[in-house]
């Protein structure tokens, strides 16, 4: 399972500076566009294109890492009044499984509106891309965002199981840090 876990992490580090690339790339075609209407008086065709579809792939690319490495937004206020713990480690177990829940709830409405947008024949305005095959990889990451949670969950849960002691945080899993070198 450490294994598993380790790949998962790493994939997801992989899947998400190819995310931060992109997002890098749209900035500096955002920033041409810019400079070159405010030199030139002309701009980039198809920058608004490219922004729409890019952008719900970017943010997907991501949001496997940040499930994996636990960076989510958490407030930790109940388990420090419950002292801690088997308590604790409740609370960290039914965050997880709300968060696989959500995450799970949201990959099942990217995929039927990745199919509607085929079967619709949508294009962006300028460049008349189809914009399904965005959607669709956007719908791939947030299934594999759906099974690193679900490996996050089995995690949490497999430690309240054994009494009350987490899982190491990502960061000060050594296999964590060895894994995306």
């Amino acid at each position: 399972m450490k294994s598993a876990e380790a790949r998962l992490r790493a994939a997801s580090q992989t899947l998400a500076l190819i995310g931060f690339a992109g997002l890098l790339g749209l900035a500096v075609m955002t920033s041409l566009d810019v400079l070159l209407r405010w030199l030139a008086g002309t701009p980039i065709q198809g920058v608004n294109d490219v922004s729409a579809v890019v952008m719900a792939v970017v943010i997907s690319a991501c949001i496997p890492a940040n499930l994996a490495m636990k960076q989510n937004i958490s407030v930790e206020v109940f388990g420090s009044l419950a002292g801690g713990g088997r308590a604790e480690s409740a609370l960290t177990a039914f965050a997880s499984l709300v968060t696989l829940i959500f995450i799970i709830l949201v990959a099942w409405q990217f995929v039927p509106y990745a199919a509607n947008l085929r079967t619709n024949g949508d294009r962006t305005w300028v460049l008349a891309w189809q914009v399904w095959p965005w959607w669709t990889a956007a719908s791939v990451m947030m299934i594999l965002a759906a099974v690193v949670q679900l490996v996050v969950f089995l995690a949490d849960f497999a430690a309240l199981v054994r009494g009350g002691n987490g899982p190491p945080e990502p960061e000060d899993d050594p296999a964590a840090t060895d894994a995306h070198l």
